[in-house]
């Protein structure tokens, strides 16, 4: 059965955000023009531009999978957490596991060009402001949420959030799994006292 226009649009805006995201992990945000995207997608750039006007509006549906695909990944593992194992430090393994991975370094790297690239920082905030509430709504069904007043929730996801998120910006240079383990374990305390 032949595809539907819907279909092929579909299909071919998949392929731009995986190589999008793929080339982000492999050669940075720095190199990751239209072309060597395009290219690893098997895609000319008429067709990244008959989607997207402008490369910051791809950037900014890039930061949007990858988002995406970070709140399913969290959303998924933790409710894969067993029932005998204490919530907290479980939720903080995970939460330090998915801020470490490759996928939300390409958030780092739009973030970082977003500093001192006006247009794509104006982008990014439009994601990431519609993005922060499902994020908040995702760690509001974690195990642990019960323990925080709706007020403290976000403050205390976005806390812990903008900590892992650090620590994982540093973990490429500066690795200490030792180290890391000590910090759940401290955290897991500092919270669990909350």
């Amino acid at each position: 059965m032949a595809r539907t226009q819907q279909q092929r649009r579909e299909e071919t805006i998949a392929r731009l955000l995986d190589a999008s995201i793929e080339t982000i992990i492999e050669i940075g945000y720095a190199r990751a023009s239209a072309a060597v995207i395009c290219k690893r997608a098997g895609l000319s750039v008429g067709a990244l531009f008959r989607h997207y006007p402008t490369i910051g509006d791809f950037m900014a549906a890039t930061a949007y999978e990858a988002l995406r695909r970070q709140l399913e990944l969290f959303s998924k593992q933790v409710v894969q957490i067993p029932t005998g194992e204490p919530a907290l430090p479980a939720v903080l393994t995970v939460l330090r596991d998915i801020t470490g991975n490759d996928t939300n370094a390409v958030l780092y790297e739009l973030m970082i060009a977003a500093r001192t690239d006006e247009k794509l920082r104006a982008t990014l905030q439009d994601v990431f402001t519609e993005y922060s509430a499902k994020i908040f709504e995702a760690a509001s069904a974690a195990p642990t949420a019960e323990q925080f007043p709706d007020g403290t929730r976000a403050v205390v996801t976005g806390l812990l959030t903008n900590t892992f998120d650090g620590a994982a910006m540093l973990r490429p240079v500066l690795s200490d799994p030792e180290f890391e383990a000590r910090k759940i374990e401290l955290l897991a305390k500092l919270l669990g006292g909350y």
